[in-house]
């Protein structure tokens, strides 16, 4: 089994997810790594988790800009860094680590390529009303968080020659117990079926 295009989710905070998206085979699973974030998993909770895990990458997120980026990563076992302010792309990418942004318009995507020197891993564009046409012509490797449904992701993701897309965990309900309609809508509509010949 693997899936038709690239898949990040971000915001994991539960095993049942992070074990539920590794084996979708999704490609890169994204964790809050500050400690004032709702949504924080602290180092041991995060060994805890991605010890159960195969075949899949861990990315380290980071939405304060008041964040100190090198110590924010220096207990994780991760591969990238998300980052959402232009003025954290230089620390970022002085960790060594893969450095993917989130951005919320086409100008600031630009500008985050931009001061990169063409150097992120992608960028993530989440912003709903941003012109298809504008993300078409655009000059580095993006996923979409928005603007797509089960329904019509493929044809999404292909008309905009996206990378890929990029999708959100959620709360368990109690402890092993979660919902998994919308994200398994999703996932099973980008799945390949190892037996197609």
């Amino acid at each position: 089994m693997a899936l038709r295009t690239f898949v990040v989710v971000s915001g994991i905070n539960n095993l049942s997810d992070a074990r539920y998206c590794a084996g979708m085979e999704v490609n890169e699973l994204g964790f809050n790594i500050e400690p004032d974030h709702q949504n924080y998993t602290d180092p041991t909770k995060f060994k805890e988790m991605t010890d159960w895990l195969s075949g899949v990458e861990f990315v380290g997120e980071i939405n304060d800009p008041a964040t100190d980026v090198a110590n924010a990563i220096k207990d994780y076992g991760i591969k990238s860094v998300q980052i959402s302010h232009l003025d954290q792309i230089e620390v970022a990418l002085s960790t060594g680590l893969a450095v993917v942004y989130n951005a919320t318009s086409i100008d600031e995507a630009v500008k985050a390529w931009d001061l990169s020197n063409q150097g992120l891993d992608y960028i993530i564009i989440n912003n709903s009303t941003v012109n298809s046409d504008a993300l078409k012509e655009a000059s580095f490797p993006f996923v979409v968080s928005e603007g797509f449904q089960a329904e019509n992701v493929i044809e999404f993701v292909e008309s905009l020659n996206a990378k890929g897309i990029s999708l959100t965990g959620g709360d368990e309900i109690r402890p092993g117990y979660k919902d998994f309609d919308e994200l398994a809508d999703i996932l099973e509509e980008l799945e390949i079926d190892d037996l197609a010949g």
